[in-house]
């Protein structure tokens, strides 16, 4: 008897944390809606006890992500949007950033600061778009904004300016916390190397482990998730990644293995994680 064989379960889950496997407020506890759910917790159990490994993959310092890790019981993690790696448990840290972050003393933060793109970026969308206090100031890899503008272009602007080599990515839609923002919505923003990003990192995180695309999923949030895609063989997105992207059913078109969940947050991602380890 000939035919298909069964797709097995995935060997890593790569993640977005806040708005995918987080709920409100950031944490694993809360649903979209702030009330308390075991769903998260259960979603890593059940990751755990069927083998596959759990990767966080997120816009988040090194250094907030350690502390994730440590207490959800993670040993690697992707941070700053893609442009560093980090695995078996710190031990190893690869940059992502290439060509920067090779000189001795000098940080991927403090390359990028001396080109002049943020100050580009920050007086051209002027009250729109500001650094995101106090969390920017632990970042080493890439410069965190928030704000809400037009990233297309933000992007078309750096390289008028002949600053092409690096890139606004939007991290997706952010809590209010009062910020006093004259925007609708906030968005947290990256500015890294042209070449960094989610998929790339993905990618590079699996020829290491001699891992292949079929072997990986992947959990967002955004429509910047998106790139994630290319990277592993399926990618869900949590239900609020539409409510917050009005265009993203039309961009979903060009995509054949990305699932848009009718859950959110959290829940969405135990809803992934249900699908394909059961």
């Amino acid at each position: 008897m000939t035919g298909t064989p069964p797709r097995t379960p995935p060997q890593i889950i790569y993640t977005d944390l806040d708005g995918t496997l987080l709920g409100r407020g950031g944490s694993i506890f809360h649903t979209a809606a702030g009330d308390f759910t075991m769903v998260g917790a259960d979603a890593l159990r059940r990751c755990r006890t069927r083998g596959a490994q759990v990767c966080f993959c997120s816009g988040r310092s090194e250094k907030l992500l350690r502390e994730d890790a440590r207490i959800l019981g993670i040993n690697r993690y992707i941070a700053e949007a893609g442009c560093v790696l980090v695995r078996d448990n710190g031990s190893s840290v690869i940059n992502n950033c290439e060509p920067f972050g090779h000189r001795d003393g000098i940080t991927v933060f403090e390359e990028i600061g001396a080109t002049g793109a943020p100050e580009l970026l920050l007086d051209h969308f002027g009250k729109a778009l500001a650094y995101h206090e106090p969390w920017y100031r632990e970042h080493s890899y890439s410069h965190l904004l928030r704000g809400q503008i037009d990233i297309g272009g933000a992007n078309e602007l750096l390289v008028e300016r002949g600053l092409g080599e690096f890139k606004l990515v939007d991290n997706g839609v952010i809590e209010d916390r009062g910020y006093n923002m004259p925007v609708e919505n906030l968005h947290a923003y990256h500015i890294i190397p042209r070449r960094s990003g989610k998929g790339s990192a993905i990618e590079l995180d699996l020829k290491l482990s001699g891992l292949a695309r079929e072997d990986a999923i992947a959990c967002g949030d955004s429509a910047q998730d998106l790139e994630m895609a290319g990277a592993v063989r399926s990618l869900y997105l949590m239900a609020n990644a539409a409510e917050n992207h009005s265009g993203l059913p039309e961009m979903l078109k060009a995509y054949d293995n990305v699932v848009l969940l009718k859950a959110a947050m959290v829940e969405g991602f135990s809803e992934a994680v249900r699908r394909e380890l059961e």
